[in-house]
């Protein structure tokens, strides 16, 4: 076919487009990962405190994640999907259990077990060691074993900001290093007592090694977030099964 001089200007036409950028607008940019991060305290009876929640209505929520297609994610395959080395599963959560209360291990543990849920606990060493009311470390050493991962919030559970950097360093370290050490594990995941932290926190965090860090900031956890700065879904023990699961549900929709 002869090249015509129509057909020769829709060709210089054509390479011309060919070399234009295009628009950032034009590209769609990939959506952050969504993981809820369920934020339990205490398993136990206590009208009126919110940060409790009762063994019936616990096992009432844990059964609907079983029941319903939810995968409770272990920390490592949390941070995975955080850091883009896998991929989510359709309905992922993460089971967050801050303090270490002894009941964790009595209400919670022998339900997750059954249901074959995984979760994380966040410990204070110092407490555990001396307050009956918390986990010994025969019984943290047993939830490890049954598939807890077990991790920092604080060596004494204190006020970080109101602490002097050097004593925010050893309450950081010493909490990490004995659980280390306890476990035989690592532990580079914190969570902020009280949910409290200053720049010297975040400061001293990077400096001892560690990846992430959950503050009680409401709102689901996004792979976009600061990662010492994790929001989760604090669980209102005196709330419906109905207002726990929207907010869940909610959750998962971007």
């Amino acid at each position: 076919m002869p090249l015509t001089v129509r057909r020769y200007a829709r060709l210089l036409l054509l390479a011309f487009c060919l070399m234009l950028p295009i628009p950032a607008s034009a590209v769609s940019a990939p959506q952050p990962v969504r993981i809820p991060v369920l934020n339990y305290h205490s398993i136990t009876v206590d009208p009126g405190n919110r940060a409790t929640i009762t063994p019936e209505k616990f096992e009432e929520q844990m059964t609907h994640l079983a029941e319903n297609g939810y995968t409770a994610l272990t920390l490592r395959q949390f941070t995975d999907i955080m850091e883009g080395r896998e991929t989510a599963p359709e309905k992922p959560v993460l089971l967050t259990f801050d303090d270490g209360y002894a009941n964790n291990y009595t209400e919670a543990l022998p339900v997750l077990s059954r249901l074959g849920l995984n979760a994380t606990l966040f410990v204070s060493p110092e407490v555990s060691a001396t307050d009956p009311y918390f986990l010994t470390w025969d019984q943290i050493r047993e939830m490890h074993e049954a598939g807890w991962d077990i991790q920092p919030h604080g060596m004494t559970h204190p006020h970080l900001p109101r602490l002097s950097a050097a004593k925010q360093e050893a309450e950081l370290t010493e909490a990490k290093r004995l659980i280390e050490e306890q476990l035989g594990t690592t532990a580079d995941v914190f969570c902020y007592p009280y949910g409290e932290y200053n720049r010297t926190t975040l400061r001293l965090l990077k400096k001892a090694g560690y990846r992430y860090a959950f503050t009680i900031e409401q709102g689901v956890t996004l792979s976009s977030q600061d990662p010492l700065r994790l929001t989760r879904i604090f669980v209102n023990g005196e709330e419906s099964f109905e207002t726990w699961q929207n907010k869940l549900e909610k959750a998962h929709r971007p």
